[in-house]
């Protein structure tokens, strides 16, 4: 009673701030930049060797300058724009991402292969002063003209949405039907903020400026407002462990109400940050293992089901949380974990099914410096050799039992066919005892 009580005080709410809602201004685009020095970041996405690299596929990345006024105050940003050279084979979605406290956007460089193969656009956008001082620190010169205010953040997304909408520029010669806006760790926190923006922000025919929104690996143990388009969230096993023992709050029913359309969506196995493609990692930082876990392909999964919500109006499966014990006495964990050690509940994969290793969280570093970074990557600890003898007959029966549980995941809407060569390369590469 207490939730439906809720769900209708915030159509409400929500319906009368769209009755006074503001249009954002289409904001001036110039370029594409190509000077002085490079662009920032340098390299444009940061991923392990040997891994799919966005130079494989047939696209043009640019940048360009974006100003306009907030509130009377000029405002000047920039924005980085992958595009399909084919114009045909776009798929009619813009994908677009604020860019993380970092200075990257890594929910791209995590889900490329996915996005890049389904011909969606991407658009990076930087949205704050803090953003600004990232790349002036890189190239002062290239980057002396962009400024930000304090408080223009929301208004700077908006009008960047906008511009996307408004077939100008490098959008001029596509057909775009849809535009995401997602984020991940701190830049989900600036997608949350936008959130409480998204109803007084609007096109000129009163209809979103954003069609949809991805949050992962989400900060805050409060629930996402309700909105009337979809949201995908997607905390990882990080999130769940961290707010376990208090209680998760953030948590809300799933919903397919036009007016509140909403998956939670926690993977078992998943870390805070995509050790396998991240090059921090690389040097054996950590006191555990750590974990292969494909992060990105999960983030993709994320994604792809939020865009055929959108574009197809087909709804998105349910996935159960991950379960939670609140007991640490006898494992470790305030998760309910199998005889593996693995999480039990939510999004199952092939990592946590069949398993070879035990799949944890928060890991420690070797040094204080390190530790940072190995609390937000995951572990992977190696089953005993015992154990994994009664699991498998041979080689050849764990591959054959990866791959079966793989097309059910697949067919079931759980994993990417996209990612399938990826998880055989892995079975294949295992050697067991």
């Amino acid at each position: 009673m207490r939730l439906t009580l809720c769900v209708v005080l915030s159509l409400m709410s929500t319906l009368v701030t769209v009755a006074t809602a503001a249009t954002p201004p289409v904001p001036s685009i110039t370029g594409p930049i190509n000077g002085p020095g490079r662009m920032y970041p340098d390299p444009p996405v940061s991923v392990t060797p040997n891994t799919v690299k966005v130079e494989d596929f047939p696209y043009v990345t640019e940048e360009y300058n974006v100003s306009g006024t907030i509130a009377d105050a000029p405002y000047m940003t920039r924005i980085i724009v992958r595009r399909p050279r084919d114009t045909k084979a776009f798929s009619g979605t813009v994908v677009s991402e604020a860019l993380h406290a970092g200075g990257r956007s890594l929910i791209f460089e995590w889900s490329r292969q996915s996005i890049l193969i389904r011909n969606h656009m991407f658009v990076e956008i930087v949205h704050s002063g803090a953003n600004i001082n990232l790349l002036k620190t890189f190239n002062a010169e290239r980057y002396a003209s962009l400024n930000i205010a304090m408080g223009q953040t929301n208004e700077v997304i908006a009008q960047v949405g906008r511009l996307i909408k408004s077939k100008t520029g490098p959008f001029a010669a596509y057909g775009v039907r849809r535009v995401t806006l997602m984020g991940t760790s701190a830049s989900s926190a600036t997608v949350r903020t936008y959130l409480g923006a998204h109803p007084s922000l609007r096109m000129p025919d009163g209809k979103p400026i954003f069609d949809g929104f991805l949050l992962t690996s989400t900060l805050g143990n409060t629930p996402m407002p309700i909105v009337d388009v979809p949201i995908v969230q997607m905390p990882t096993q990080t999130e769940v462990a961290t707010y376990a023992q208090q209680g998760i709050a953030y948590r809300r029913p799933d919903s397919d109400e036009p007016s509140n359309r909403f998956r939670l969506y926690e993977v078992a196995g998943m870390p805070h940050n995509n050790s396998r493609d991240n090059p921090g990692f690389q040097n054996d930082p950590c006191t555990l293992p750590v974990t292969d876990f494909p992060a990105g392909a999960f983030t993709a999964l994320g994604l792809n089901h939020l865009i055929e919500w959108i574009a197809t109006g087909r709804t998105p499966p349910h996935a159960p949380p991950m379960a939670v014990d609140q007991d640490s006495n006898n494992d470790g964990s305030p998760l309910a974990l199998d005889e593996h050690g693995n999480a039990k509940g939510g999004i199952r994969n092939v990592w946590v099914d069949v398993p070879t290793a035990t799949h944890g969280v928060q890991g420690k570093g070797r040094t204080p410096q390190q530790d940072r970074l190995c609390q937000l990557g995951g572990t992977k600890v190696a089953l005993a050799d015992d154990v994994l003898r009664k699991l498998y007959k041979s080689n050849a029966d764990y591959v054959a039992r990866v791959e079966q549980r793989m097309k059910q995941l697949i067919s079931e809407g759980w994993f990417l066919p996209e990612y399938a060569d990826m998880v055989r390369a892995d079975a294949k590469a295992v050697r067991l005892p």
